[in-house]
């Protein structure tokens, strides 16, 4: 299948969060323009923009509670409020393309994410902005800057409930999933679109207990990905690699969360990009040790408790000492 169509679908697999942050953003813009219609009145301030995307969603908490527009607002707020409402409007004329990230060969993957996030968290800023000028209390040498991007660091955890998740598209041989982790958190989602032979289990370095996690080849298989409610990171690649889901739901041990795992018949041992043979043979083990059913042998294999005793002692590394 060809990168773009496989991007749509990825696009499509992170559409509700997408929509429920344009929402979010549209009806903040529309609150900041009602703000504003008790200044020096403009056919631009009196126009309705939700546009295609709130329309027919329904919208989430606003960012900032602002004032109603029988409300006025003081001269000197005036300016400030007008540079959040025109940063909120170039985030929503963005469209989806502010939430794919194409990464040139060799760029630093978790650079490329930091500086995109720092984007999105432009909306969160220009609500701040918006915030600070209607309470009399924005400063323009400590607060102008925040128009000039938000840090992921920088977050709030309510703004990280908001974030509308990405889509990466990216060579195999810059497919390192781990640089990722410091932005799975409160129910982000990220789809990776991987051209070229991947490494064959490198999703396998960000399964923890409550993350949602999938590799696959198919063009059909992120539906489950979609539904899920929490925090998920998948990657669509190329034939040749494990295909795996991890779903948090299913189990309360890693083995029984891993509801598919399929392994190549034949895995290339061949450097790719930076990631050795070493590496990749690591991520294998690593992926058989969480997903691989435990199985023992002798008296032990017989008896439950003895089965479940042993598991654990082997676990501890204490079998044998």
């Amino acid at each position: 299948m060809p990168s773009e169509d496989r991007t749509q679908l990825a696009l499509e697999a992170i559409r509700p969060r997408v929509e429920r942050f344009q929402s979010a953003v549209a009806t903040t813009t529309e609150n900041i323009r009602g703000l504003l219609s008790g200044t020096e009145d403009s056919s631009e301030d009196q126009s309705v923009a939700l546009g295609n995307f709130a329309s027919g969603h329904v919208d989430v908490e606003r960012f900032s509670a602002f004032t109603r527009k029988a409300d006025r607002v003081d001269a000197e707020a005036e300016a400030p409020i007008r540079d959040a409402q025109s940063v909120l409007d170039k985030l929503l004329k963005e469209g989806d393309d502010l939430f794919v990230l194409k990464l040139t060969e060799g760029r630093s993957l978790a650079a490329a994410i930091s500086r995109r996030l720092t984007v999105v968290g432009l909306a969160f800023a220009a609500a701040h902005v918006t915030d600070l000028a209607k309470s009399g209390k924005y400063d323009e040498e400590q607060h102008g800057m925040l128009l000039d991007g938000l840090a992921w660091s920088d977050w709030s955890q309510a703004e990280r409930a908001l974030a509308p998740g990405l889509v990466i598209e990216l060579f195999s041989s810059d497919f390192v999933p781990g640089q990722v982790a410091p932005y799975l958190d409160a129910g982000v989602k990220i789809v990776f679109v991987v051209d070229g032979e991947p490494p064959p289990a490198a999703m396998a370095r960000v399964v923890t207990p409550g993350l949602f996690v999938q590799q696959t080849s198919s063009d059909t298989a992120l539906e489950a990905f979609k539904a899920y409610e929490g925090t998920a990171a998948a990657a669509l690649v190329e034939q040749g690699a494990v295909e795996f889901l991890h779903d948090p739901r299913v189990g309360d041990t890693s083995f029984e969360r891993f509801t598919t795992l399929e392994f190549p018949k034949e895995i290339r041992k061949r450097a790719i990009g930076g990631i050795s043979v070493v590496q990749q043979a690591e991520d294998l083990a690593l992926l058989e040790t969480l997903a691989v059913v435990p199985t023992l042998a002798g008296e032990a294999g017989s008896d439950p408790a003895g089965k479940l005793s042993a598991w654990l002692l082997n676990q501890t590394n204490l079998v044998g000492k």
